[in-house]
């Protein structure tokens, strides 16, 4: 790695507030208050702001960390919109997109890119916040909602509860496009693989719309069991229908019996051994290849995108909330994002 070479960052405070909090793995489907981890103001300061609190509701054996970035709307390079235009939104412009990193000490390392450059990465979902009952629900999509809860005197609450045994790195920088942030960042993600978003509350006009993007991952630890299935033709075509392509019997016999503490660490190791498998290496192109063999997902033909979502996704077959096992290959399949899509919904019509 290169460090001679000068790389501009910003400080993420330049764009606005900005707090990180987070939950452990849910137990059972429900929600969760999310507790503090660290950010640019303090606790009771971020509810005062947002006049309340937020909890997440989450899928059993999900564990989410959140970043959340107030917008400095008197920012030059601001590019939020006022409250009336976002009724007419479903995806709207903003000038900076971050992301977590959950670390192996426990911390959590915030970073973003600045997308004025790059004019397809400034694109995310707007979400309006649904009224229910005494609260206000923004869907995030694969059974992930954010809940907000208004305090009836936001200053008079005293804070967040500190989330145990997670720190914020310091230091949180906002990087230039380009090759030059892998400089300093290691195997860095970059805004199209974001799960982020502008969230607004079209009721709650004194309520600022707020930028959330989403560290969703499986909390349990685990042993690799199962024993895979080969296809024939081209491994990914499969991802495109269906429940997706099952694992091949060469990457189940790789990862087979191996521990990994989260399932986000089984997806990086899981793309390494598809990289590593000589048969499978024949299928894809030497950048999806230089992709995996860092952990990352090969990206999708672009008609099966789905939105900014353009990487292929594991998909638990027998979902986790129903007793469905994390890390055995057999209840795994690969999915393009659109096809991810359908079949949730498809699973969801069944129910």
């Amino acid at each position: 790695m290169d460090h001679t070479g000068f790389v501009p960052v910003e400080s993420l405070e330049h764009y606005g507030a900005y707090a990180v909090l987070g939950s452990r793995a849910a137990m059972a489907a429900g929600a969760q208050a999310l507790e503090w981890v660290g950010g640019s103001v303090s606790a009771s300061a971020l509810t005062a702001r947002l006049g309340g609190t937020l909890a997440a509701v989450l899928p059993s054996g999900l564990a989410i960390t959140v970043a959340a970035l107030i917008p400095n709307t008197t920012s030059p390079d601001s590019a939020f919109y006022s409250s009336a235009h976002y009724a007419e939104l479903t995806k709207g412009n903003t000038r900076v997109r971050v992301t977590l990193k959950q670390l192996p000490d426990g911390s959590v390392d915030l970073y973003g890119f600045y997308t004025g450059g790059k004019t397809d990465w400034q694109s995310v979902p707007v979400i309006k916040a649904e009224p229910c009952g005494d609260q206000w629900v923004a869907d995030m999509g694969d059974g992930v909602e954010i809940i907000w809860t208004p305090a009836a005197d936001p200053n008079a609450v005293l804070g967040i509860p500190a989330l145990e045994g997670v720190t914020l790195k310091p230091a949180v920088w906002v990087y230039p496009p380009g090759p030059k942030a892998e400089q300093i960042l290691i195997n860095p993600a970059y805004p199209p693989d974001y799960q982020d978003a502008i969230i607004w509350f079209p009721s709650q006009p004194t309520i600022a719309p707020i930028y959330l993007s989403l560290s969703v991952r499986r909390g349990e630890p685990g042993v690799v069991s199962g024993l895979g299935e080969d296809v024939p033709g081209e491994w990914l075509d499969h991802a495109r229908s269906g429940l997706g392509a099952p694992i091949p019997t060469g990457v189940a016999d790789a990862l087979r019996g191996r521990k990994f503490s989260s399932f986000d660490s089984f997806r990086r190791a899981f793309w390494v051994a598809v990289s590593r498998d000589p048969k499978l290496g024949e299928q894809f192109t030497s950048k999806e290849m230089d992709r995996m063999s860092v952990g990352r997902a090969p990206r999708a033909r672009r008609i099966d995108w789905a939105g900014s979502r353009n990487s292929h996704d594991i998909h638990h077959v027998e979902p986790i909330s129903e007793g469905g096992e994390v890390y055995n290959v057999d209840n795994l399949r690969v999915n393009t994002p659109k096809n991810h899509v359908d079949v949730h919904k498809n699973q969801g019509q069944k129910k």
